[in-house]
């Protein structure tokens, strides 16, 4: 049964548009003329409803070959949620870790899904993920790129996550940006700030780390990602 939280909450198109064509580019660099099995990657960001806090996907899944990937946008989590609850709690990149080979890797995350009550089949479960938080003005969370594969150490390399990490900075530089240069009748409007939603941790505990050598993306200006159509 589909939890309450997962029922989708409306995103504004404007914010969708401001996400998807980085998103695009992000799994172009990733594919990188080779196809990646299981890919996929979307972004979520903080936003509250009646006073609570969660963390809501803002755009749909880019890559994979599923068209219902694609449907999920607005659904609500709780800020425990996963590898990006992990992200938002120590504001920090996440990843699946190194191992010496996929038959090490198997026995821990079959015990992390065990330990998390993950009750899917560990051939359907990507072997690497990596979440992304990007920073706002007052060093909360703003947003968290999400994403997966089953390409075994693709997120371990170190080299891709700074590049990964790099072009969110990018990112952020342009969206500060134009908090002082907006664009025409299109603006970030606030989101409150509600109390998180909180319950069991589901990140994987054997299998995913922080990634303490690369410092997450940060925005100077932009305290929360509410893109909107305004009036003239």
């Amino acid at each position: 049964m589909e939890k309450l939280y997962e029922n989708p909450e409306p995103v504004p198109a404007a914010s969708q548009l401001a996400l998807l064509p980085f998103a695009a580019a992000m799994e172009g660099f990733l594919r990188n003329d080779s196809d990646i099995p299981g890919l996929r990657l979307t972004l979520h960001r903080t936003m509250s409803r009646e006073g609570n806090g969660y963390l809501q996907q803002a755009c749909a899944y880019l890559g994979g070959d599923e068209p219902e990937w694609r449907g999920k946008v607005g659904r609500l989590f709780p800020v425990t949620e996963g590898i990006i609850g992990a992200a938002y709690d120590k504001k920090r990149i996440y990843r699946t870790k190194e191992y010496a080979s996929i038959d090490e890797l198997l026995p821990d995350l079959q015990e992390s899904m065990r330990l998390t009550g993950d009750d899917r089949n560990p051939e359907d479960v990507a072997n690497s993920y990596l979440a992304i938080p990007f920073l706002g003005a007052h060093d909360h969370v703003v947003l968290i790129l999400f994403a997966e594969c089953k390409s075994f150490n693709f997120f371990a390399d170190n080299d891709r996550v700074k590049h990964l990490a790099a072009m969110c900075q990018g990112f952020c530089r342009l969206f500060d940006w134009l908090q002082n240069q907006p664009v025409s009748n299109l603006r970030n409007f606030p989101l409150m700030k509600g109390q998180p939603i909180a319950e069991s941790p589901t990140v994987y505990p054997l299998i995913q780390e922080p990634v303490d050598s690369i410092d997450p993306p940060r925005f100077r200006m932009v305290s929360s990602f509410n893109y909107e159509a305004a009036a003239a």
